[in-house]
């Protein structure tokens, strides 16, 4: 999985080839049909420092490297442009429905089946989740933390600048979760908290748009939603299915409990509506 690749070694490259990392990552489209010394020339760098590049990544060499970058493009194309919906009407909402399909699919290629178990165990062990979102990720990290607490997880989503962000941290020890969504380039200190979290010993998972996004610099796991060039916005449907599927993932281990808890949820739901006879 090439960008979990240069997540992992980000923090140990040169800035010569951070500079091809950020750049394979937020433009594999164009990064995909480029020779090492078309590349070298776009990023004005040397052709070796190209080929050292894909050799730190664990590659045997450039043409490996490439074909990886390759593979990215080639799951969106297959997924955008099936055979049959170049018959159907080109209706600008189903138009825009097959790309959010061809980026979740994109995205999950990317996703390990070491990854896939590795995050949803991780709140699944936690004492208390912590999840963070700032801006226009907000609703999200809002909505992770009441689908968590639907399961009878201690969960929360605080507000997100240094003061929220330091009252909910002060007691997060290896026992807690924190989860960081970045949709966009939000501040630093979303990064700050998930980096001090995993001082602590606390579980650290971040979903976000690029490998080189500091959130997924500063967790321990990532999810990676690279974003479309054909969006005006951040990939937040993707982001929200792959929300919902840890969720339902841990639902699924503990079903019986889900169903428990939603009875007495409705119980006391009950209870307290205006009008209930006691």
């Amino acid at each position: 999985m090439i960008l979990e690749r240069i997540r992992q070694l980000y923090p140990q490259l040169t800035e010569s080839q951070k500079r091809l990392a950020d750049f394979c990552s937020t433009s594999y489209r164009e990064a995909a049909f480029m020779t090492a010394s078309v590349m070298a020339g776009h990023l004005s760098v040397n052709e070796a420092t190209v080929i050292r590049f894909a050799q730190r990544l664990g590659y045997c060499g450039y043409p490996d490297f490439i074909r990886d970058v390759q593979a990215i493009v080639r799951t969106e194309l297959r997924a955008r442009y099936e055979p049959e919906s170049m018959t159907e009407p080109q209706d600008p909402f189903l138009t825009t429905l097959r790309k959010e399909i061809a980026s979740m699919q994109c995205a999950a290629s990317q996703i390990s089946p070491e990854l896939a178990s590795q995050v949803p165990d991780v709140l699944r062990q936690a004492r208390r989740v912590v999840v963070i979102g700032q801006g226009i990720s907000a609703p999200l990290a809002n909505l992770l933390s009441m689908s968590l607490r639907s399961l009878g997880m201690l969960a929360e989503s605080p507000p997100a600048d240094a003061l929220g962000l330091a009252m909910a941290l002060a007691e997060v020890d290896e026992q807690w979760a924190v989860i960081a969504i970045s949709a966009t380039s939000e501040s630093r200190e979303t990064a700050n908290a998930l980096t001090y979290a995993r001082t602590r010993g606390a579980g650290t998972v971040a979903l976000a748009c690029s490998p080189t996004d500091p959130c997924a610099q500063a967790a321990e796991l990532a999810l990676i939603c690279p974003p479309d060039d054909g969006f005006v916005l951040p990939p937040l449907g993707v982001m929200a299915t792959l929300l919902d599927a840890i969720v339902q993932t841990l639902g699924a281990q503990d079903a019986a409990g889900v169903r428990d808890r939603a009875q007495r949820f409705e119980a006391a739901r009950q209870w307290v509506l205006p009008g209930n006879s006691r």
